[in-house]
């Protein structure tokens, strides 16, 4: 006997089929509907498990959200019950034609004891004319001893802008750490499948941790995606955490961040002036206008200006140091270029800043330059101090070098004595030169500096044998420079004929 294919029958096979799919979606163990099952609710979860997570000194966790709603024909009209006191919903029923409806989870911990073991509850969802009534969701309560861990996320919103059948816009970083105690360990998932993070999971006692979120383009067309990434920490505190993702794709090539450099580095003495600034320059190597904002994360760094908009020219940006009040010490920051349409926003440069201590030393010494030389040359002797114990505003010592290979020519301020009132040299004998200088209206020269404070120039006269070697000293220091050490120095020369 043939099979009955009237278009009635092949059309209620074809509804059954789509039903099945639909109750082998929604349901944890479905089982296969009968015809007449076809007409009746379907209760539909957004989760099937809630996990608390709090300690024995902190508060009740964060409620958590439950989202229900009726996938199959008519009105799903259901209730949620509790089988545990320290655990309640809120509202405890509701009605779906179709659109999600939301129930506020929440745990209390009062009279219950902190351990290892979680807490475990049930809430069973409850309509008699479900299809698959009841469905139940499992909730675990961890209370530990002590502080737990707390999941700290530095942006809850991540935007990435791309052109249509064009490159990646570029990965940015989600930067997690634990803000509580012991180690977090803790995973990472996205709800759609153009988002990835990598690594997608982590651990840290209180250790910045960073991770690479990435959007993929391809397949996508114009238009503006949204999705979400969960951070999940099994004994957090605030878990789960989401961060909201943006991905917006145009026709045209959007603006892109062009930097001059990737890394700055600044240097300065404790207590001294703070040093000089530096400079960046932005400018867009995409397409359309970079409209950008420029942000710092350490007090002691600043830019000017703090904005731009480019079509394709450099744009130049002066970078500050301030280390007033700052000790001895290494310190670090950023310097962030962002424009929200940019395909590679957010851009960093990475900032560093060296303080030292003040030199202690009370040194003077004596070089010399060239340090070999022929007849006619002239050689410049810098005589430099570090370190010194007191302020100098005047200063004298005499300088003796031997009379067959040297004759005196001049003297030249120091960095140190650049502003002074005098700073100058007399030949008193064949051989040896005062050398003197005062600051008059000129700020003295400060404690703990280093520099020079006058370079004597000789010029060599000697016809004497090649390769003679003589020494050159500076000795008698009277005035502010008494005390520094060596209380004579000297430097080696060496004539070439």
């Amino acid at each position: 006997m043939c099979a009955d294919k009237s278009p009635l029958r092949l059309a209620g096979v074809l509804i059954l089929t789509g039903i099945l799919a639909l109750f082998f979606c929604c349901k944890k163990n479905p089982t296969v509907p009968q015809i007449e099952d076809t007409s009746r609710p379907v209760i539909w979860l957004n989760q099937y498990a809630l996990e608390f997570t709090t300690s024995e000194t902190a508060g009740n966790p964060d409620g958590q959200t439950l989202s229900i709603k009726n996938t199959g024909p008519g009105t799903l009209d259901y209730t949620i019950l509790s089988d545990a006191d320290w655990a309640s919903v809120t509202p405890e029923s509701g009605s779906s034609a179709g659109q999600e409806v939301q129930h506020t989870i929440t745990v209390n911990k009062a009279g219950l004891e902190p351990g290892d073991d979680a807490h475990a509850a049930t809430l069973t969802i409850t309509c008699s004319q479900a299809y698959n009534n009841p469905q139940e969701v499992a909730v675990r309560f961890h209370i530990n001893k002590g502080v737990p861990p707390k999941i700290w996320v530095e942006s809850q919103l991540f935007t990435f802008n791309a052109q249509e059948g064009g490159p990646d816009p570029s990965a940015q970083d989600l930067k997690i750490r634990n803000e509580g105690q012991g180690t977090l360990h803790y995973e990472l998932s996205a709800n759609a499948p153009w988002i990835s993070v990598n690594p997608p999971t982590g651990s840290t006692a209180g250790a910045l941790k960073v991770h690479k979120v990435a959007a993929q383009v391809s397949g996508l067309h114009q238009g503006t995606y949204s999705g979400k990434i969960t951070v999940r920490g099994t004994s957090a505190s605030n878990s789960p955490q989401s961060i909201e993702v943006t991905l917006k794709i145009a026709e045209d090539e959007p603006p892109r961040i062009g930097l001059s450099t990737q890394s700055l580095a600044f240097s300065a003495l404790q207590g001294g002036s703070g040093p000089s600034p530096k400079s960046f320059t932005v400018w867009n190597a995409g397409g359309g206008t970079l409209k950008y904002t420029i942000s710092c994360d350490a007090g002691w760094l600043s830019v000017t200006p703090i904005s731009g908009q480019t079509g394709g020219a450099d744009r130049s940006h002066s970078v500050f140091a301030d280390t007033a009040g700052m000790g001895a010490g290494s310190y670090q920051g950023t310097i962030q270029v962002a424009d929200p349409d940019a395909s590679n926003t957010p851009r960093n440069i990475n900032v560093s800043l060296s303080v030292t201590s003040p030199p202690t030393d009370n040194a003077i010494s004596l070089s010399c330059s060239p340090s070999s030389a022929r007849t006619g040359t002239i050689v410049s002797f810098p005589v430099k101090i570090r370190g010194n114990l007191t302020e100098i505003s005047v200063f004298g010592l005499d300088m003796t070098y031997d009379a067959s290979i040297f004759q005196f020519h001049s003297t030249v301020e120091g960095s140190l004595t650049g502003a002074w009132a005098a700073v100058d040299g007399n030949a008193i004998s064949p051989g040896t030169v005062k050398i003197g200088g005062f600051a008059g209206s000129a700020s003295p020269i400060p404690i703990s500096s280093e520099g020079t404070i006058v370079i004597v120039k000789l010029k060599v006269i000697s016809t004497a044998s090649a390769n003679k070697q003589t020494q050159v000293w500076i000795k008698n220091y009277i005035d502010d420079i008494q005390g520094l050490k060596p209380s004579s120095a000297s430097t080696g020369f060496t004539y070439l004929k």
